[in-house]
């Protein structure tokens, strides 16, 4: 079929279009066009939003089953604490300035008593060590038989020169007569003869008699001299004997306590022996030792706490009460001189430990507990946040149960006291709820 055999019936159908338009009366109401996929577009919204809405519960649950996996992996990871601490706080506080001290007790005037006889035995032995004694009172007896008998001999000898004086004085008093008498007759016969009544033969005669009697008077007088002399002698020898027995008794010189005995019963003494040592008045003295640099600080007056390794419980206050002026070359070291109550259990010769009392001022101070001492170096744990990290630090005097911090911490840090010698830096702790 061509071309033209389709055009009629194609043309009418074009014409009559217009044909029905071109009157505006004769056209039909035109319906609203309802939207032929209304219905479609709504459900695909709504699925949609189910898809949407889907998704993101997915995603929720997802991430809410990670988060529950991976918080026990994240606590599994974090370290457990090591331990439980306590902690305090680095302050400043008032702190007791000291001096530490070393030294020995020593009497404070120590008296050496020793035997002044020589060559006798000890028979009694009366003190001990320790015993506190009295002035006059008796420590040793020596053996006085020797003496004794010396003593006997000395006193018969001074009865028989006291008669052997008796009887020159005797002697003497006739040798007087008799030199007086040949006086009287010298002289009567001087007289006789220059009256010319007797010859001078005579009158020499009676001078040589007269000399004579004289001469007996003054050997009379040498005898007598001899006499009381060797009285005298036996009198003096009879004092040192009765001197050397009292000797024998020794006695304390003055009070005070026994620090050392070293008689022995049935030993022979010799004069200079030291038998005993007395503390004399009970009175002694901690002698410490002081390095040169320390000297000035240290002032007469000042309270010394003393205290002994030995016996924890003797803890006693002292008083400085001199600095002696010289120091040891070698040393470098001076010697000051404590009083100490002599009651409280204090020896010669003890070892013991003294604080001298400087005064206070403030100081950072942290308990003693906290701080541990290496061979060079002390350290602390210090709270950080919840580790505990290692502190080096300059520790000085101890005060009470705290100790100084000089260096190497501030105030107001937190160093952990109970458990810090179980920690290493780092280690996770926890504290007590």
């Amino acid at each position: 079929m061509s071309n033209s055999e389709h055009s009629p019936r194609e043309n009418q159908g074009i014409r009559a279009t217009p044909s029905t338009v071109a009157d505006p009366e004769h056209v039909p109401p035109v319906a609203p066009k309802k939207p032929a996929n209304s219905r479609s577009q709504w459900l695909g919204l709504a699925l949609g939003l189910a898809v949407i809405g889907g998704g993101a519960w997915i995603l929720h649950a997802r991430s809410a089953s990670e988060a529950k996996t991976e918080a026990p992996a994240a606590q599994a990871a974090k370290p457990q604490p090591v331990v439980t601490v306590t902690t305090a706080t680095a302050a400043y506080a008032p702190m007791a300035r000291n001096l530490e001290v070393t030294g020995s007790i020593s009497a404070w005037d120590p008296l050496a008593i020793g035997a002044e006889a020589s060559g006798l035995r000890i028979d009694q032995v009366l003190v001990e060590e320790g015993d506190r004694v009295r002035r006059g009172q008796t420590l040793v007896v020596l053996n006085d038989d020797i003496l004794r008998a010396q003593l006997s001999q000395a006193e018969a000898r001074l009865a028989s020169a006291r008669v052997t004086v008796s009887q020159r004085r005797a002697a003497l008093a006739k040798a007087q007569a008799t030199a007086n008498e040949a006086r009287a007759n010298l002289q009567r016969y001087q007289s006789l003869g220059k009256q010319g009544a007797i010859s001078s033969q005579e009158v020499l005669a009676r001078e040589t008699l007269g000399q004579g009697a004289q001469a007996d008077l003054d050997q009379a007088q040498l005898a007598i001299t001899s006499a009381e002399a060797s009285a005298q002698e036996n009198q003096a020898q009879i004092a040192q004997l009765r001197a050397q027995l009292a000797q024998t008794r020794i006695l304390a010189p003055d009070d005070g306590l026994v620090a050392k005995r070293d008689a022995r019963l049935g030993e022979i003494v010799s004069s200079g022996k030291v038998l005993f040592t007395l503390v004399r008045d009970n009175r002694l003295e901690l002698r410490a030792q002081v390095p040169e640099m320390d000297l000035p600080k240290v002032t007469a007056g000042q309270s010394v706490l003393v205290t002994s390794d030995a016996d924890r419980q003797i803890v006693v206050t002292g008083r400085v009460r001199q600095i002696t002026p010289q120091i040891d070359e070698r040393t470098r070291l001076g010697v000051v001189r404590i009083d100490v109550p002599s009651v409280s259990g204090l020896r010669p010769g003890m070892f013991v430990r003294g604080q001298v009392r400087l005064g206070s001022q403030k100081a950072l101070l942290v308990p003693a507990q906290a701080v541990l001492s290496g061979e060079d170096s002390s350290q602390v744990f210090v709270l950080v946040g919840e580790q505990a990290r290692t502190r080096t630090v300059s520790a000085g005097a101890r005060n009470g149960d705290s100790v100084e911090i000089k260096s190497g911490l501030k105030p107001g840090e937190r160093v952990i006291v109970a458990g810090a010698g179980y920690l290493k830096d780092g280690d996770y702790v926890r504290l007590p709820k």
